[in-house]
């Protein structure tokens, strides 16, 4: 183990840091301290996360663990069974009441709230000073996962340096000051759970324990009583429905009988010069040039002793010198995020820009390395924060200062999650995928229980939200959005594109039975619709209502129908990747059979009198005609069954749908909206939602935050995701089986290029173009097989060789 003077020394020996990038598309920055959350620096490996805000006189950092939730296993289940009202609520969409079986549903099979992610505390590091006008500066470099705070104060050079650490499991900084003794500052550990505390762990180590919420629910005690679902909460509610003493929204140890995960960080401070003391729950640093600061974290979770694996973190990445922390890290770092490079034209002045004003500048301004930059980030975020062995990336990924936090900053997945995963295949960081493939396999044993017990059917499902502990059941709130069974199906799109995109068949083997599963649950939940076609039972097109006039003449509002659109576009999507997948493998012919049975069956697409594609069985008015959601067009994109040359007409009715819900809409909203005008062959209007991405977010409205997190508002994730693989999408498309070379190149990109996107078939793709047209082209076939391409008019397919490169100049000329 290195000395402490060697520790810094071998620090010294590194140049003091790596230059700044000046590639505007891998380096976010700015000239003053974050203003709050939402202009924070997000660090992360995937399991630990930290918000870095870069003020002089106090850096905060703001930490979470990907498996600090609320709750615990199994206690949010709740005895639900449809068997006693599934024919009422059956006869009564059948005779157009509507909203009546709305109400049955919400009374009697929609669960309780769901368990929140959780903060873990705030690292302080109070340096008393401020920065000299016109000295500051903040950024993020993607390409080395770094983030760096510089100043002046007093004549003296002020540098703070952050990184998460994949290999060592822990935070990392080095601050250091450019005269000698000039270094001093005091760092405290905080936190929002009233069970936390801050302590001495020996010499130069300071700790933070504490225990999260058994219980945080995301509603007042009023709604639930106006509700009179008391008995759905008996931590808070007696059985009659009184309240209990101790009734308030979150409740921590021993006013909920012990129940909550258990936390534990450590800091400890390297320096070999100054002078260091650990008093009163802080370390206290004085007349240093430079310190190297560590900080492990661990929670409780799958019954770990935290301290005890927060302890081995930080005593592992103690005895390894700055040197090889740094060298490790940015190696780790640099092989993932290296893959991809994207240029689509010269910066001008305005790429160069801090961040915020190019945000506000972009409409006006000529910067096409902002929609580079957002693709990177994009993948920055994903090696950030979904690694091999972590946790799938949440709502707002792994960064979260709230006890109650936005939708429980937990995993919707009636878009929110699948989006967050689209460009993660396309933008060659397959290994991060992992994460959301366990997932589904844990989700798939849950989901099981509930298929049986609530369901009575076989196979698992999935609603429309899931948490740590993998709830399958309906969350509280109304039937819609709550009651949509359709979430396992969903999810398994993934395992499917990630097969496509490998060629993996032992893989695929090891999946199909989580494809079987959510197809054998669908296949059982169909019925007939009374005029020959199968159609879902019941369910919602995802959080979106319509008019109706029901049977005794009048005008109501619901969001329940049997077979909603995207129900049956799902249902098809599954069945025909199952189908697919069981030939591919040789396996479940009886079931295969099953599925092609009852395909042709399901009640087909529909237009509507405005040549829309319709939402739902009836050509219903939507309540909100610009509504967030166009879960209906899932057959255009994410799934592969509408495509402009197989199916015009409903390439139409789908082109219309968009026209009609317009261009604005939440953040996340307008990045699938890229994607759909990118699968039209539209680049123009799909760079033109990209543009309405691209705008500052304000409470009220959709964009992009200073930090360029997405909006929804507030600030979710899933859009920064949607928005990278709407801009592949417009470079290039792989899902109808050939891979299109610039499908949807719109006229702001006139020249670029782009290196190491992946296509499915096992495919990798460099390309160059200039006036808006390809300029060289190069293909990697990894698993070999045929390569059937397509560009503007032409079409070829080439046999390839696993490991073989082709140049395309003669296809592209």
């Amino acid at each position: 183990m290195p000395t402490r003077r060697q520790f810094l020394q071998s620090a010294s020996l590194l140049a003091a840091a790596p230059n700044p990038s000046l590639d505007p598309t891998l380096r976010i920055w700015d000239n003053q301290p974050a203003a709050d959350w939402n202009a924070a620096y997000p660090i992360g490996n995937g399991r630990l996360g930290a918000m870095i805000f870069g003020a002089p006189a106090e850096e905060l950092l703001q930490l979470n663990d990907d498996t600090l939730y609320s709750s615990a296993p199994g206690v949010d289940d709740l005895p639900l069974d449809i068997t006693p009202d599934f024919d009422e609520v059956v006869r009564l969409l059948r005779s157009r009441h509507y909203a009546e079986a709305g109400t049955l549903i919400s009374r009697k099979w929609c669960g309780r709230s769901w368990p929140c992610y959780q903060p873990l505390g705030d690292l302080r590091l109070n340096f008393g000073h401020a920065a000299a006008p016109g000295s500051y500066m903040r950024e993020l470099l993607l390409d080395d996962a770094l983030c760096r705070t510089a100043y002046v104060h007093e004549g003296v050079t002020c540098t703070r340096e952050f990184f998460a650490s994949v290999p060592a499991n822990v935070i990392v900084i080095r601050l250091s000051a450019s005269k000698p003794g000039a270094l001093s500052f005091k760092a405290s550990f905080s936190s929002v759970h009233p069970t936390a505390g801050a302590g001495l762990s020996g010499g130069s180590e300071i700790s933070l324990r504490g225990q999260a919420p058994g219980f945080a629910l995301r509603r007042t005690l009023e709604w639930v009583e106006q509700r009179k679902e008391q008995w759905k909460y008996p931590e808070i509610f007696h059985p009659g429905g009184s309240r209990k003493p101790n009734a308030k929204p979150v409740l921590y140890g021993d006013e909920i009988g012990g129940r909550g995960l258990f936390f534990h960080a450590r800091l400890t401070v390297h320096s070999h010069n100054g002078s260091l003391k650990v008093e009163g729950g802080a370390i206290h640093l004085t007349a240093a040039i430079e310190a190297v600061l560590l900080v492990s974290a661990a929670t409780s979770y799958q019954g770990a002793d935290p301290a005890e694996r927060s302890g081995k973190q930080i005593a592992a990445a103690s005895a390894t010198a700055w040197r090889a922390l740094f060298g490790s890290h940015t190696a780790e770092h640099r092989k993932l995020m290296g893959r991809v490079s994207l240029s689509l034209g010269k910066s001008g002045a305005a790429s160069y820009a801090p961040t915020p004003e190019r945000i506000r500048q972009f409409h006006t301004g000529d910067d096409p390395a902002l929609a580079a930059l957002y693709l990177q980030y994009a993948r920055y975020l994903m090696l950030a924060g979904s690694r091999p062995g972590t946790q799938p990336l949440n709502l707002q990924g792994i960064w979260n200062p709230h006890v109650i936090p936005p939708w429980a900053s937990a995993y919707t997945v009636n878009i929110n999650t699948e989006m967050n995963y689209w460009p993660v295949m396309a933008a060659n960081l397959a290994e991060c995928h992992e994460p959301l493939i366990r997932m589904i396999a844990e989700l798939a044993e849950r989901g099981s229980e509930t298929a049986t017990k609530m369901y009575h059917r076989r196979g698992w499902v999935l609603h429309h939200n899931t948490t740590l502990w993998r709830g399958a059941q309906p969350v509280d709130n109304d039937a819609m959005p709550s009651f949509w069974p359709l979430g396992g199906a969903w999810l398994c799109q993934n395992l499917w594109e990630h097969y496509r995109f490998t060629g993996d068949k032992a893989f695929l083997a090891r999946v199909w039975p989580l494809m079987k599963g959510a197809a054998e649950f669908l296949s059982d939940w169909l019925i007939d619709d009374g005029h020959g076609r199968l159609v879902t039972a019941a369910g919602n097109s995802p959080e979106n209502t319509f008019i109706y006039t029901d049977p005794e003449g009048n005008r109501r509002t619901a969001g329940i129908t049997m077979g909603p659109t995207s129900d049956l576009a799902i249902c098809r999507d599954l069945f025909r990747n199952s189908i697919e997948a069981s030939v591919i493998l040789g396996v479940d012919a009886a079931f295969r059979a099953e599925l092609e049975s009852k395909l042709p069956r399901l009640l087909p697409y529909q237009t509507g009198a405005r040549g829309q594609l319709q939402e739902w069985p009836e050509d219903f008015a939507e309540r909100e005609p610009s509504h967030r959601h166009v879960s209906h067009l899932y057959p255009l994109h994410p799934g592969r069954e509408f495509h402009p040359r197989t199916t015009p007409a409903l390439c139409e009715a789908a082109r219309r749908t968009l026209e009609l819900r317009g261009d604005g809409g939440a953040g996340w909203a307008r990045a699938w909206k890229i994607n759909l005008w990118a699968r039209l062959l539209d680049g123009e209007h799909a760079y033109a939602l990209l543009k309405n991405l691209f705008v500052p977010a304000t409470a009220k409205n959709g964009g992009v935050l200073p930090n360029l997190f997405c909006s929804h508002p507030p600030f979710q994730i899933d859009g920064n995701f949607g928005g990278a693989a709407g801009v592949i999408e417009m470079l290039v498309q792989s899902h109808m089986d050939e891979i299109h070379l610039l499908p949807a190149l719109p006229s702001a990109w006139p020249s670029g290029a782009v290196k190491g996107i992946r296509a499915r078939g096992g495919f990798e793709l460099d390309m160059a173009w200039a006036g808006g047209r390809l300029t060289s082209a190069r293909i990697v076939s990894h698993a070999g097989g045929l390569c059937r391409l397509r560009y503007r008019q032409r079409v070829e397919a080439l046999p390839t060789r696993p490991g073989q490169s082709l140049s395309l100049a003669k296809f592209i000329a």
